[in-house]
């Protein structure tokens, strides 16, 4: 039995998690939960789970048989098998590296930690026989490709793209959406942050500059296609041209029972393809003039350290703006290319440097 502690166990990724607990129930013992402010959440959880620890960073409960601990570092190192990390922002960084330090496999399912302190989160990983193991679909789908394969043998990676929400859209209806409209993805069912990310395509900008992080890759080695149906999730080039790809149906459960499992796989974890009736299989290129913040990502990653740590944090702050309708949705990425001209050239050396910037560029927008 693999005893894990879930960071975030109130959102999308901790509750599916879960869920994998919960049809799982011998394979698995969950020792901690984390939450922000979801108290009534956390607490049917801590009832449902029987954690021995628990973290909540805004709020009171009353559980019976669970200690409260005072941080997400604190929880992140307990003795246990696996951390999942699925905080939003930049506040997943120091509970993974806590993880990572402690020695334990950290599952990461915060594109923002990775964005901007994968360096750290790596070398804290090697220094301490720890592991990575990624949790986005587009990074697991990467990772599966490689098991086996030597680094110096790839030639290209390429990430898929659904394209979100607006992605037939015309750029004179897509300069007057609402985030209520940019929320309704057609193919996943995420948090709202990463919602509105996959609407910009700035998403597919983070996990590009996560895939380079987390693979070691240089950006030229990495490009995104557009891919509708979300079903090849990513492929591997290799320097004899041939290609491995990532295929499953578009479900979350996969890569996060996949994080749980390693180095095994469970079983019938989502639904089976029937290639016989999948009629076609589209990919195309990314179009920078509708949605500009993909560039934008693209550009940070070429600049550096400090520029993925500015445009990321940037980010944060325009994207709760846009979903308070304080701010349009292309008035994301032209004050995205600002933050990256002013802040595009700083250099994140140590972790203070990371949450100095961040706080720098916070103060800018607000």
């Amino acid at each position: 039995m693999k005893k894990i502690v879930i960071l975030g166990s109130t959102g999308s990724i901790g509750k599916q998690a879960l869920e994998i607990v919960r049809r799982f129930p011998d394979d698995f013992k969950v020792v901690g939960l984390a939450a922000h402010s979801k108290a009534e959440a956390l607490a049917d959880q801590i009832e449902r789970y029987k954690p021995d620890y628990y973290y909540l960073a805004d709020g009171k409960i009353s559980v019976k048989g669970a200690k409260r601990l005072s941080s997400l570092e604190e929880l992140a190192s307990v003795d246990c098998d696996l951390v999942l990390c699925a905080v939003n922002g930049l506040d997943g960084l120091k509970p993974s590296l806590a993880a990572l330090k402690n020695g334990t496999p950290l599952a990461a399912a915060n594109k923002e930690a990775l964005v901007c302190g994968g360096k750290l989160m790596w070398k804290t990983a090697r220094e301490n026989g720890s592991t990575i193991i990624p949790v986005d679909s587009e990074h697991s789908a990467l990772w599966q490709c490689m098991i086996g394969e030597n680094k110096a043998s790839v030639k290209k990676m390429y990430i898929t793209a659904s394209g979100g929400a607006l992605r037939d859209m015309p750029k004179s209806a897509i300069e007057k959406v609402k985030a209520k409209q940019a929320l309704q993805h057609p193919i996943w069912n995420m948090g709202k942050k990463i919602t509105i990310d996959s609407a910009t395509l700035f998403n597919k900008g983070l996990e590009v500059i996560e895939a380079v992080k987390l693979f070691e890759i240089e950006p030229s080695q990495i490009d995104v296609l557009l891919h509708p149906q979300s079903i090849v999730h990513a492929m591997v080039q290799f320097n004899d041209n041939s290609f491995k790809a990532s295929i499953a149906a578009p479900d979350m459960l996969l890569p996060i029972e996949l994080a749980l499992y390693y180095p095994d796989r469970g079983v019938n974890i989502i639904s089976n393809l029937d290639f016989a009736k999948l009629k076609t299989l589209e990919f195309g290129s990314v179009d920078h003039d509708r949605f500009p913040c993909l560039k934008i990502a693209l550009s940070a990653l070429k600049a550096g350290d400090g520029a993925c740590v500015a445009v990321s944090s940037a980010d944060e702050v325009l994207v709760e703006k846009y979903l308070n309708d304080e701010i349009g949705f292309y008035d994301i990425s032209d004050a995205l290319e600002r933050v990256l001209l002013k802040f595009g050239e700083c250099r994140v050396e140590s972790l203070d440097d990371v949450f100095a910037l961040d706080a720098e560029v916070r103060k800018y927008l607000n």
